[in-house]
């Protein structure tokens, strides 16, 4: 068997990055960056005002206070979005809105909580510095200065940025389509009666929603019956519509688990065991260059194995450089030993307290055990063969 870190590496080495495509801004959130982005213009494009107040030479305000206050004459009233027509000489203000373009020869702005203003006189009765409250050209963004990387994931702010660049389109990477099978005879879709013997069909859902978390589109392509013909026509339906295929059940070693012989017809298998508890069991192949992921039927082995390795691949097929979620320790809160040969991803539920995050399981682990994971914010890695005492460091990340 394959150890995680071989397999989620030999894996990542097949997993290609998509295509970029050109997308209006507004249409970019949760995109990549595909390209690097350049400013045209600076920002601010003109020296402006900080706040409200007046516009002054510094140097007429020294000294200035309560009792001696400087008094200066009011050349005129500058607003945000216009020009500024006359220039601050030895004596004079401008009153001066947020934003407004500095005029010539003015080199500070007097908030106005410290002025009084009569007529065309105005009262400062505190003394500014050169420079006090006001925003310079380009003292955000310069000229030619290289803004936004390629590689960038694009969250509000980027887009904010974008605009400010004015960008009206750019080029992005393409969410990867992922279609989603599960596979079983024992699966009871949604509003019918449980039969004797009969599950519900859960698998589909979480990992509906957990390709919609990784930035993926999830195609719902239904339920695959264990008939090798039928599911072998479900897959190449499935492949034709989508990036990447995402199927659960059937990757075990029981007579009717066809998964494994369909996706060997369909591409080549890269592996199909992994030394990790939950999810052992499980098959990455590639199909006409579309990865291929069958996850084990048990729904935490499901949903963990697509935590591990799944939405990692999503990522980097939509762009993305950061693959994985952060670790950090965790302090055990319990004695935990582990006997088998395999890595142990444990449900946790993790808590931080004066900078400390501790560990407490959510309970019984078992794979079949879903609410395990309901209860849980995150998973902690229990070495092979180990016993380790409450009080012991682990890795750790949060889920979700």
């Amino acid at each position: 068997m394959l150890s995680v870190e071989e397999a989620r590496q030999r894996m990542l080495n097949t997993i290609p990055v998509l295509p970029s495509e050109k997308r209006r801004i507004l249409a970019c959130t949760g995109h990549v960056l595909a390209e690097p982005l350049h400013a045209a213009e600076n920002i601010p494009p003109f020296d402006n005002s900080a706040m409200d107040g007046f516009a002054v030479r510094a140097a007429d305000t020294k000294g200035a206070t309560q009792e001696t206050p400087s008094v200066l004459s009011v050349v005129e009233t500058i607003a945000a979005g216009y020009a500024p027509t006359k220039q601050v000489t030895t004596g004079q203000a401008s009153r001066i809105m947020t934003g407004a373009m500095m005029p010539d020869g003015a080199d500070a702005v007097v908030m106005q909580e410290v002025t009084q203003q009569a007529a065309d006189k105005v009262k400062i009765f505190e003394s500014v510095e050169e420079t006090e409250n006001v925003r310079f050209t380009g003292e955000s963004v310069k000229q030619g200065q290289r803004v936004i990387e390629n590689g960038k994931y694009l969250r509000p702010p980027e887009i904010s940025m974008l605009a400010a660049l004015n960008c009206a389109n750019i080029s992005v990477h393409r969410r990867p389509t992922v279609a989603i099978v599960s596979t079983g005879d024992e699966l009871t879709p949604l509003g019918e009666p449980l039969e004797p013997g009969k599950i519900r069909d859960s698998n589909r859902y979480g990992l509906y929603a957990q390709v919609e978390e990784a930035g993926g589109i999830p195609i719902d392509m239904g339920i695959a019956p264990d008939d090798e013909a039928e599911t072998e026509r479900i897959f190449r339906t499935a492949l034709a519509k989508a990036d990447a295929l995402v199927t659960s059940g059937g990757v075990s070693v029981g007579e009717h688990d066809v998964v494994k012989t369909v996706l060997a017809k369909l591409g080549e298998i890269n592996f199909w065991r992994v030394a990790m508890k939950p999810g052992k069991p499980q098959a990455y192949g590639i199909a006409d260059g579309k990865p291929i992921f069958g996850l084990p039927g048990n729904p935490v082995s499901s949903l963990v194995v697509f935590e591990l390795f799944v939405r990692p691949a999503l990522l980097k097929m939509a762009g993305h450089t950061e693959l994985f979620r952060p670790t950090f320790k965790a302090t055990l809160a319990e004695a935990i030993t582990n006997r088998d040969g395999r890595v142990n991803y444990m449900r946790a539920i993790l808590k931080v307290s004066a900078g400390e995050i501790t560990a407490q399981t959510t309970g019984p682990q078992g794979s079949g055990i879903l609410h395990s994971l309901v209860l849980a914010n995150g998973l902690i890695t229990i070495p092979t063969s180990t016993t380790l005492q409450a009080g012991a460091e682990v890795d750790a990340q949060f889920l979700f």
